[in-house]
């Protein structure tokens, strides 16, 4: 230090701080208009501004010496003293602060060379250093260093310093500042000038800042705080470096607000509404959308360049065009010289190889040339175009088949003598008029009697030979009024009057679903109508004699017909119109046939019409000798929907029934068949007996055309698939019969003492017919019933033994799976189905179940398997209204209706699950039906629901608003149906032959089946029957339980309970589909809100009319809108049934008075009060978990479904959700706001009952729980 100023190479002076010249500058000090210097930028400006004068100076200087060097006088001699008197203050200034530096540096020295005693002690520093150290790590301070700091000398030192400093700092006379400023914090000056932005020198100096800061953060060291003793300097290192990064970053900021203010400013012009608008902006605004031109810097170089690239393209392009010129020339070459090649080589090498290839070639034509004309000989064959097989016959020369078509046309010949002769015994001569005909038909006849003999034989027309006799008819006869008949069958009606005319008879082989009933009834009402004939007989099985007493009602109603069929009682009360001959057609099975011949067949017939009329193809059976001997008729029609075509000698047991005098012999029938073949090898025989037998068959078809007459689906109701419905009959087994009359006359089941002496049914009629039929479809409904005879509830024998439908099943099923047929079954009730899967796992067979628990995307991944090609699935369990409406399970080909729908419909649209466009199968519809059951009223009234043509439900029997006697008629058929099932043949339930007869679809599946009974009946030995019987079954079943209902005499007095009875559910389609679809919902209680809402509307009406409640009528009260319902509704405790007759709670009701007053004031205070809970509920569903954003009172708004989640209501005995506890708000069941919070605390302690804890459920019930509680505290304050 040498007390004079230096100045570095940087424009700083040494050892001089920006603080010191601030505080030493004073306005005295300046001199003249040379400011002294207040800080070290200052200086450096003074500094600067001096160098430049020296350096001016130094440059006149230079050119005046070259002049005159004694005429140079310094310009700037006056201003350079100026700025030397300054800077010799500048120099006074720093000697001063280096003096005062030295004055401080020697005190300090000479504190640390002060006495030990009370001097500073170094090492006792290093070790406090070590122990600090060690505490900002977190380590314990050992034992040694804890010893040497419990030094109380030293402690009571620090004490003292510290309440030395605690005093200095709590010191509150003094002020603020003062108090800063003995702190170290000084307030800073205010320098207008470096405070302003916007001006030069402002920025200047800020910008000055700026450098003097990065560069302190660039010299910092990079091992800083790597040796140091203070935990904070890392951080501080790390703020040092996002400050450095940071203000380097400070010259692409201005960049970037620099543009961006550039680009608003350019764009506001056309984006403010206020300036986009004016002449200049749009001016501007095509220019301003135009992209700049970029500036090159020397245009002519860039042209000369890309002209040269030009040049150099062509160039390449013309070069490649020469090389692709000359390859090609080539390539032309070496193909030429290939091509050369390939022809000699052919020449010498494939032409004897080509030559052999087509001899070849044309030996193998000509024989797929014969080939396929025996194919196309046979085609036309099957075709029946006799023209086109002949003519292709000709050409093969075949002799074989020539001999073969002289035998068969020498057959016909008889054939057609054998025929005139036939109408020649019948009606007086082959030609023949008709009975009854018109003039003009008349007229006809006489024109068809020429034969023309020189028609060839192979054209002639057979049915001409037969039908020469023809009568049109237009229209159908007057009296059939069931609707109107189809093309199709007015053809053949046609047909079989063409038959009646001609003294014949036929077989009408329609297909089924083709109306052969429809068509035998029109022929029996134009004979009626316009013949005058009188008596018919209808001979049909058993299973179909009700549809054809309904076909009759409903198309001949005006025809009397006596249906002889029934009990004994019942036959015997028909007998003497039978006797007197006061019918008109007489419909009977084939047993009575039999049975009663000497009854029957006391008359002489017009017509006998046989139904399912294969049944004839035995001629020895007795059925058949039967008819033929005693029944004397002048016609007879055969009905059949499969007739046995390819089969001659069958089909001939036909034709014999109907046309005996034709075909008389069945031996003519073998030798035609058999002798064109008696010569021949059998090798040949094999190989043609496709093409001779269906010759044969085709030309037998030739002339048995008049005598029978089939009309497929496909040619005449191209959308109808084939279907047949067959009533199958079931009897009761010994405990359904016993439980059946339980139920029928106490409305109750028994099952022991132990259960109070009765389990009460659910009352009402209508109730009382759905346990009925539940008790027919199967007694382990009854989850007691099962408990008494299977405790183990284990699946054995008795699965089928106790139900008629089930041991009917047990014989049915595995013949359709045996013979390959897949099975639909259709249910009603959902318990049934869970009984039939049991049953179909232990008989091993696999099955799919759909019911209206099926999601409807499991529904197609269902259809999909069971549809699939080679499925596994058998049988397919669907419940009737669930499963019968959009599925297309066209592979089964056999439906079994379990229980039949009260809506007939229901059942028609689960038939055509399999019976539609498809099917390939022929449909068996099987419905089951128990014998002296509801089931059979139910049928019954199924029968009348249906009409096809929109006729009105007879009589009223099956609506609300049926009479008190008609009522009472329905209830004692029910009542007295086991009393007439006694002598009623028709109830037997099917035998095994029987039931094969329907199953069986070929006379292969009957062996089969017949054969399945044999080997069932060898290993069923065990049980002498198969069904269950009375002395089976435990004792509490076989007792006489009328004592357990019957009622004390003493009770007898009190007060009658009027009951009422009803005979539907009351609700609509819409109301009962919508609770079979609600998995909260049951049919049981949508029937208990609807009487209550009718209860409810009857007493309103009754205290404002001023009547008694029992004289207001159901129909009185009107409907409401049924479609605010609870969908999940409280389950309630099932209560023993009361020995006492309770008072009617309508009365109950009605004699309570009505305060309409006092509600109305009490209103406001309701009003509140729901308010106030309907805050708390809009709380609840306001609340959203933070993780995943789902609601929390999502999962509570409504009661888990009770089919998804069975075991819930077995957990949980209250459940709860929001919908409830808002419903009793609104009928006022919630007296209190704590009774609110505790509803919803019950829902919130069934959600952390039934799941587990950490569930999500669990945590979002523990979250509402504690906002419940919440608001429970703050209403007990405001309390």
């Amino acid at each position: 230090m040498n007390g004079t100023a230096i100045a570095n190479g940087n424009g700083t002076v040494d050892g001089l701080s920006s603080q010191s010249l601030r505080d030493s500058s004073t306005p005295a000090q300046e001199s003249n208009d040379v400011a002294f210097p207040k800080n070290k930028e200052q200086l450096n400006d003074l500094l600067d501004r001096y160098y430049k004068l020296l350096f001016e100076t130094k440059k006149l200087k230079e050119e005046f010496e070259k002049l005159d060097e004694q005429k140079f006088e310094d310009v700037n001699l006056e201003s350079k003293q100026k700025i030397e008197t300054v800077l010799g203050q500048v120099s006074l200034e720093q000697d001063e602060f280096v003096k005062e530096e030295e004055e401080f540096m020697n005190k300090l020295a000479s504190i640390d060379t002060e006495g030990s005693a009370k001097g500073f002690d170094s090492e006792l520093f290093e070790k406090q250093i070590a122990g600090l150290l060690l505490l900002s790590r977190d380590y314990d301070l050992p034992e040694s260093l804890q010893s040497e700091f419990n030094d109380s000398t030293l402690a009571d030192e620090k004490d003292d310093l510290v309440d030395k400093i605690l005093q200095k700092l709590l010191e509150t006379d003094t002020d603020f500042e003062t108090k800063a400023a003995s702190l170290g914090i000084q307030k800073q000056d205010k320098n207008l000038k470096s405070s302003a932005l916007g001006t030069l020198q402002a920025e200047k100096i800020i910008s000055n800042k700026i450098s003097q800061r990065l560069k302190e953060l660039e010299n910092l060291p990079a091992n800083i705080g790597t040796f140091g003793d203070n935990s904070k300097v890392d951080h501080l290192k790390i703020q040092a470096l996002i400050e450095l990064k940071a203000t380097r970053l400070l010259a692409k900021q201005k960049l970037l607000r620099h543009n961006v203010l550039v680009h608003e400013s350019q764009q506001v012009k056309y984006v403010n509404p206020d300036l986009k608008s004016t002449p200049l902006a749009l001016l501007e605004k095509r220019s301003f959308n135009i992209r700049p031109k970029i500036e090159q810097r020397n245009p002519q170089l860039l042209a000369m360049q890309l002209e040269e690239s030009k040049k150099q393209k062509a160039k390449e392009a013309k070069r490649q065009q020469h090389i692709e010129k000359v390859e090609q020339i080539l390539e032309s070459s070496i193909e030429r010289a290939n091509n050369k090649f390939i022809r000699d080589n052919y020449r010498g090498h494939y032409l004897q190889k080509q030559i052999n290839n087509f001899h070849q070639t044309t030996e193998k034509e000509e024989s797929k040339k014969l080939e396929r004309t025996a194919k196309q000989r046979l085609q036309a064959l099957r075709a029946n175009d006799e023209d086109a097989y002949l003519k292709l016959l000709d050409e093969t020369k075949d002799h074989r088949i020539t001999h073969l078509l002289k035998q068969t046309n020498q057959f016909l010949d008889s054939l057609t003598e054998k025929v005139k002769a036939q109408q020649q015994e019948t009606g007086g001569s082959a030609i023949g008029t008709p009975r009854s005909a018109s003039p003009d038909t008349i007229a006809e006849t006489a024109a068809t009697t020429l034969d023309n003999k020189a028609e060839l034989r192979e054209k002639t027309d057979y049915y001409d030979v037969a039908h020469r006799i023809k009568e049109k008819i237009e229209e159908q006869p007057s009296i059939l009024v069931g609707g109107k008949l189809k093309e199709y069958q007015m053809k053949g009606l046609e047909w079989m009057v063409s038959l009646y005319n001609n003294h014949l008879n036929g077989i009408l082989a329609d297909e089924m679903g083709l109306g052969k009933t429809i068509q035998s009834i029109s022929l029996v009402t134009y004979l009626i109508e316009k013949k005058h004939e009188s008596k018919f007989l209808v001979i049909v099985p058993l299973s179909t004699i009700t549809n054809w007493t309904l076909e009759f009602e409903k198309w001949a109603p005006s025809v009397k017909v006596i249906v002889y069929k029934g009990s004994q009682q019942q036959r015997r009360s028909l007998q003497p119109e039978i006797r007197y001959g006061s019918f008109q057609v007489l419909l009977t099975t084939y047993e009575y046939i039999i049975r009663e011949r000497p009854l029957l067949s006391k008359f002489q017939y017009s017509h006998m019409i046989i139904d399912e009329g294969h049944r004839m193809k035995n001629s020895q059976s007795k059925l058949s000798q039967t008819l033929r001997t005693y029944y004397k008729t002048k016609n007879r029609l055969i009905l059949t929907g499969t007739p046995l075509q390819n089969n001659l000698p069958e089909l001939w047991a036909l034709l014999n029934f109907v046309l005996p005098g034709i075909f008389n012999s069945v031996k003519s029938f073998d030798d035609w068949f058999n002798t064109p073949f008696a010569n021949t090898g059998s090798q040949e025989k094999i190989e043609l007996t496709e093409e001779e037998s269906l010759l044969v068959i085709r030309r037998l078809h030739k002339v048995l055309r008049p005598f029978l007459l089939r009309r497929l689906k496909k040619d005449v109701e191209k959308d109808l698939p084939d279907k047949v419905e067959k009533v199958l009959k079931c009897n009761l087994s010994g405990l359904q019969y016993v439980l059946y009359q339980q139920m029928l006359k106490h409305n109750a089941l028994f099952v022991g003492a132990d259960v109070g002496g009765a389990k009460s049914g659910i009352k009402g009629l209508n109730n009382k017919i759905m346990q009925l039929r539940k008790i027919c479809n199967h007694p382990f409904v009854f989850e007691e019933v099962e408990s008494v005879l299977n405790s183990l509830r284990l699946t054995n024998d008795l699965i089928w033994r106790v139900s008629g439908k089930f041991e009917l099943l047990d014989r049915v099923l595995p013949k359709f799976k045996k013979s390959g047929h897949r099975v639909l079954m259709f249910f009603q009730m959902t318990q049934v189905m869970d009984i039939m899967e049991d049953f179909l796992r232990w008989r091993d067979m696999k099955y799919l179940r759909l019911d209206g628990s099926t999601k409807a995307e499991d529904r197609q991944d269902m259809l999909k398997v069971f549809n699939a090609p080679d499925s596994e699935y058998f049988c397919f369990l669907l419940s009737t209204r669930a499963g019968g409406l959009g599925l297309n399970l066209q592979t089964a080909d056999t439906v079994v209706i379990f229980d039949t729908d009260w809506n007939p419909h229901q059942d028609l649209q689960a038939q055509d699950r399999a019976h539609r466009i498809g099917q390939k199968n022929e449909v068996r519809i099987l419905r089951l039906i128990t014998n002296d059951s509801v089931e059979e009223v139910i049928l019954e009234r199924a029968h009348q629901k249906l009409d096809i043509d929109g006729k009105v439900i007879q009589a009223g029997k099956f609506d609300n608003k049926s009479t008190a006697e008609e009522q009472e008629a329905f209830l004692k058929r029910l009542l007295e149906a086991d009393a007439n099932g006694a002598d009623d043949e028709e109830n037997d339930s099917l035998d095994d032959d029987e039931l094969n007869e329907i199953l069986a679809r070929s006379e292969e599946e009957r062996t089969l089946f017949a054969a399945m009974d044999e080997e069932r009946k060898k290993n069923d030995t065990q049980h002498k029957s198969r069904l269950i019987e009375k002395d089976e079954l435990p004792s509490v079943f076989t007792e006489d339980i009328s004592q357990h209902f019957e009622k004390d005499n003493k009770e007898l007095t009190k007060m009658r309970e009027k009951k009422r009875v009803r005979y539907d559910d009351g609700l609509s389609e819409e109301q009962w589909l919508r609770a079979m679809d609600d998995d909260n919902d049951t049919v049981e209680d949508a029937i208990r809100r609807k009487e209550s809402r009718v209860a409810k509307r009857k007493r309103n009406k009754a205290i404002r009319e001023g009547l008694l409640v029992e004289d207001i009528k159901d129909d009185e009260v009107g409907e409401e809108d049924d479609d605010d319902y609870e969908a999940a509704a409280q389950p309630r405790k099932r209560q023993r049934r009361s020995r006492t007759p309770l008072p009617h709670i309508e009365d109950e009701e009605e004699a309570q008075p009505i305060e309409l007053d006092d509600e109305e004031d009490e209103a406001p205070e309701v009003d509140g009060f729901v308010a106030k809970c309907m805050a708390v509920v809009d709380e609840i569903t306001s609340l959203v978990d933070e993780s995943d954003g789902h609601n929390l009172s999502d999962i509570f708004i409504k009661l888990p479904s009770r089919k998804l989640y069975p075991d819930y209501y077995l957990v949980i005995k209250k459940p709860v959700s929001i919908n409830q506890v808002i419903k009793q708000l609104n009928q006022d069941k919630l007296a209190s706001f704590e009774d609110f919070i505790g509803e919803l605390k019950q829902m919130c302690l069934n959600a952390k009952t039934y799941n587990e804890e950490g569930s999500f459920v669990y945590t979002d019930a523990t979250v509402i729980e504690n906002l419940l509680e919440e608001k429970l505290a703050g209403n007990q304050e405001q309390q």
